[in-house]
């Protein structure tokens, strides 16, 4: 972190700056997850001053045109140049709207709302819950199991089961919440289809254990496999809407 914040003020020439000209009513995103929720609204962009710190990295859906804003985080000190705008952070993070954290939609329509009310601007949830109701059913209800290349994979009561279960598929793992069963557990499974994330990214860090054991390498490759892009996962956001788009598509082109 203290290498971004480095950068950051270099950036910024003066990491002292204590102001920064801004637009009207202007919004700074300090989180990945703050990212992907003020992407969310149509006429936001002239309002943006900043976004996180990593609205550049492969796991950001920043639109390339705005790849180019300023960088902010959430460290109290170089968030004093942002003073005068509206600044939003994860669940937890210092801010004028703290985005809740949750494992559903409804958490997301949830922090819609908030930032609809904050921003004076048109509430995106109504159009992203007809985008899902729009999603066609498959006429067979596949199983389906997750897992990125460390391993971990995920059961009912977590955001990866809401988008494949609304997608009009079946979760194969039963076991409530996220976790790294045994390789011997995940051998037994037996999916129609294996979905998969990170696998290319360094977002597991150096646990690669999915890719490194020879036997699942194996039978990852031997299933109908789809990859959902990482870039649709962080903080359970409104990206949760295209991985589900992206999960119906393959579903129906089978």
């Amino acid at each position: 972190m203290r290498r971004w914040g480095t950068l950051f003020c270099a950036a910024l020439v003066a990491c002292g700056q204590s102001k920064v000209d801004l637009p009207p009513s202007a919004i700074v995103s300090t989180s990945l997850c703050a990212d992907g929720y003020v992407h969310a609204f149509s006429d936001i962009q002239p309002r943006l001053a900043a976004l996180s710190w990593q609205s550049r990295s492969e796991l950001s859906s920043t639109p390339e045109p705005l790849r180019s804003l300023p960088q902010a985080d959430s460290d109290p000190e170089r968030a004093l140049m942002w003073k005068d705008a509206i600044l939003i952070s994860s669940a937890g993070g210092p801010g004028d709207i703290d985005l809740s954290w949750g494992e559903d939609f409804d958490v997301v329509w949830k922090n819609l709302k908030s930032l609809s009310n904050a921003f004076n601007l048109p509430d995106p949830s109504n159009d992203l819950q007809a985008r899902l109701g729009a999603l066609e059913m498959p006429k067979e209800r596949l199983k389906i199991l997750y897992l990125d290349r460390s391993g971990a994979t995920a059961g009912p009561q977590t955001f990866v089961d809401e988008v494949i279960t609304v997608a009009g598929a079946e979760n194969i793992v039963r076991a409530p919440g996220w976790q790294s069963p045994d390789i011997e557990v995940l051998m037994k499974y037996d999916p129609d289809i294996i979905l998969t994330s990170f696998m290319d990214s360094e977002y597991s860090g150096v646990n690669d254990r999915a890719l490194r054991h020879e036997a699942l390498a194996e039978k990852i490759e031997s299933v109908p496999q789809i990859k959902i892009p990482g870039k649709y996962w962080p903080c359970a956001g409104p990206g949760l809407v295209e991985a589900a788009e992206h999960l119906s598509e393959y579903l129906l082109a089978l």
